[in-house]
């Protein structure tokens, strides 16, 4: 792409020629508002949530600097909080509505739709756009994971995912297979009617599996190799892994709790504890939090495991709370 720009002039140069046959193009981008931090020029001040440990998503529409996990929401400033120069605050990456304001840059008279859950005024304003780009009233259509599966758009024959990297670095195990199936069905939405379509990915990482896979159409030979590393790994549904997170109001509190449960735990020999360590958002919503992961054999006792180590540990007093995730979808 060009400076600041997030569109590649392979990809903007295949708009173009889609809008020139009458056709519709989906950029999809799962990642809400207009940037994923805002920081100051001058002094590099950062937009932090003050109750996690999480940076302020900017939605320009709305004017806002918001909290994906809390939903803690201020009005974007004019001056820097930290230094007060006046002017210098920059959106720093891309979300939908940056993306949007760069298609109508490039292509003004094209009709554009940006499909995002906090811009839809609900299910039946998100119907009536699913139905306005069905009977071809929208050129482009921007969007998050609203657009990944279940709808049917004739005339969409170009399909450019812009960041394909985004979900691979979150430090869960299933990350590629996840990417995998969420690209897939976004690049699915293009020529379901038999149509001569093209799907493009914007990737720093083109020789990964996840972009190999989805490149050669092999969704067989991903899934054999995905296997193999779990297997290799012991990692579901080979094995076995619980998370335990222990949140409390200061952060001395939850790691000394965390690390009475860990002192709790009792011996085994096909499960085995890591941690206690920060978890990856270590403060939402004003809690801290320290996380223990639990890994252990396809047929090991896991839940008598974690029922002995609650019971054996330090009982949970004042503002301490701990939630068990056995085989967890999520690892923040």
């Amino acid at each position: 792409p060009a400076r600041g720009g997030f569109l590649s002039p392979v990809l903007l140069g295949h708009m173009r020629q889609t809008l020139e046959k009458k056709e519709q193009s989906l950029l999809f981008l799962n990642r809400r508002g207009y940037a994923p931090l805002t920081l100051c020029r001058v002094c590099g001040h950062r937009f932090g949530c003050p109750v996690c440990s999480a940076w302020l998503v900017e939605h320009r529409f709305r004017g806002q600097l918001v909290c994906h996990h809390c939903g803690h929401n201020e009005r974007r400033p004019e001056a820097c909080p930290e230094c007060g120069t006046l002017d210098h605050l920059v959106a720093c990456g891309p979300g939908v509505e940056r993306i949007a304001e760069e298609v109508v840059a490039h292509f003004p008279d094209a009709r554009t739709i940006v499909l995002s859950s906090d811009l839809m005024g609900g299910v039946r304003r998100l119907r009536l756009e699913l139905e306005a780009i069905a009977n071809g009233e929208a050129d482009i259509v921007i969007g998050t994971q609203l657009v990944a599966k279940g709808h049917n758009f004739p005339n969409m024959t170009l399909v450019g995912v812009v960041d394909a990297d985004l979900g691979l670095a979150n430090g869960d195990p299933r990350a590629a297979e996840r990417t995998f199936q969420l690209l897939s069905q976004v690049t699915g939405r293009a020529g379901r009617t038999g149509k001569k379509s093209l799907g493009l990915l914007q990737t720093f990482q083109p020789d990964h599996p996840v972009m190999r896979a989805i490149v050669s159409g092999d969704a067989e030979a991903f899934y054999e190799r995905e296997i193999a590393e779990r297997e290799r790994a012991a990692l579901p549904p080979f094995g076995r892994l619980a998370g335990v997170i222990v949140s409390a109001a200061t952060r001395a509190e939850a790691e000394g709790h965390a690390r009475g449960l860990r002192r709790a735990a009792p011996q085994a020999s096909d499960l085995f504890v890591l941690g206690p360590a920060e978890a990856p958002l270590s403060l939402i919503g004003g809690r801290h939090r320290f996380r223990l992961l639990i890994q252990g054999e396809r047929r090991a006792d896991m839940q008598g495991f974690i029922r002995t180590m609650l019971a054996e540990g330090p009982k949970m007093r004042g503002s301490v709370r701990v939630q068990v995730d056995i085989d967890p979808q999520s690892f923040l």
